[in-house]
């Protein structure tokens, strides 16, 4: 079926984690033959055929279908309808409810695409009625790979380095990564824990840097604390590349994640995971590839108030709503056992190199070329 010209709508141009899955389902379904228009060339670069297809005219002898990648909500829908008669949302959600000012506007779309099992089971539960398709994120193996040059931290020779990428949120945890890390290693350890995180708004490095000592100071831990270095602001893809192989595991116990891109880039470089047994990143981890960590289903604002970081409370703080509580004991006991073990370390991040050869972006543009297909199909007329 190549009656049809996909108009995507999404932040194509961003550098963030949804910044890089936008523009790579484009290039995606561009290369598996799809007829792409991108809807916005303001701010168009990265390379030559985001720009071609930024510049593309609307076709005028095919159905179009637009797929919107964002939040239900941010779409005008009777703008949109006046144009398309076909509009797929593709989004993500991170609990176990979306958010109530998600509908009725959700519901309007024609079909909802999102990247896990987990996230398809939160869509149902809400009340999303129209058909629900994964379709999976995926990591370019040709750029994250084990042989990336590593990222010289000035570390002893044999010093064992966790590494954590995230934006600076509650619903990353930041706090209980810490907490675990200081009262599990001390200075007399042969281990750092290496942080790149941002902020939002006023959250600049300097701010997260104060916020995390402050932390510190507040555990009670001086100058025996094992090492935490902190990277903010901006940093090109080869730092954050030369991050992971520099890496012996990556920690992140996040409360929830649709997908969780650190995850599968920290596997395509050969890097075992330690992480959270919930969540979207669930489609992929697994005890080959990843230490995983016990948790329990709770309300978000349940820990709020003790967050050093941006909380997103009116998105995260709804009733009926669920994510997890990662246990302390569990990530202290996961990360001390990796420490202790790094030549398991570096088996199952052989093997979650091997995993991730399957999850492509290609695989991500077959599934989204289904959900699209799939929706020309059963709207008719």
């Amino acid at each position: 079926m190549k009656s049809y010209q996909v108009c995507w709508d999404g932040p194509v141009y961003r550098t963030s984690g949804i910044g890089i899955a936008s523009r790579e389902y484009a290039l995606a379904l561009h290369r598996k033959g799809v007829n792409v228009k991108i809807m916005t060339a303001r701010g168009a670069r990265f390379n030559s055929t985001l720009r071609r297809l930024a510049l593309k005219p609307l076709a005028r002898d095919r159905k179009k279908v637009l797929v919107f990648h964002g939040t239900p909500n941010s779409l005008p829908m009777i703008k949109a309808r006046k144009q398309f008669k076909y509009i797929l949302l593709n989004t993500v959600w991170e609990t176990t409810k979306i958010p109530k000012q998600w509908f009725p506007q959700i519901n309007r779309f024609d079909a909802v695409c999102v990247p896990s099992v987990q996230n398809k089971r939160a869509m149902k539960r809400s009340g999303v009625k129209k058909p629900v398709f994964i379709v999976p994120h995926g990591v370019n193996t040709l750029a994250y790979t084990p042989s990336n040059k590593k990222l010289y931290l000035g570390l002893p020779k044999g010093t064992f380095v966790f590494v954590s990428v995230f934006t600076f949120q509650h619903r990353k945890n930041p706090e209980t990564l810490l907490k675990a890390y200081w009262q599990e290693f001390t200075s007399r350890d042969k281990v750092a824990l290496v942080i790149k995180t941002s902020g939002f708004g006023k959250d600049t490095g300097a701010v997260i840097k104060a916020r995390i000592q402050a932390y510190k100071k507040k555990l009670g831990y001086g100058r025996n604390a094992a090492p935490v270095r902190i990277i903010t602001g901006t940093t090109g893809s080869r730092m954050i590349k030369g991050m992971y192989t520099a890496a012996n595991a990556f920690v992140l116990p996040s409360r929830g994640e649709g997908v969780g891109l650190p995850y599968l880039e920290s596997l395509s470089s050969g890097v075992p995971v330690i992480a959270t047994r919930w969540g979207g990143h669930m489609d992929f981890l697994n005890a080959r590839n990843s230490f995983l960590v016990g948790y329990r289903l709770a309300p978000p604002a349940r820990s709020m108030n003790r967050s050093i970081s941006f909380n997103f409370r009116s998105l995260f703080a709804q009733q009926g709503q669920l994510w997890a509580e990662p246990s302390l004991a569990s990530l202290k006991k996961q990360m001390r056992f990796a420490y202790e073990h790094p030549a398991l370390c570096r088996a199952k991040g052989i093997q979650g190199r091997r995993d991730m050869r399957r999850w492509t972006w290609s695989r991500a543009a077959s599934s989204m070329r289904v959900a699209i297909e799939n929706t020309l199909r059963t709207k008719r007329g």
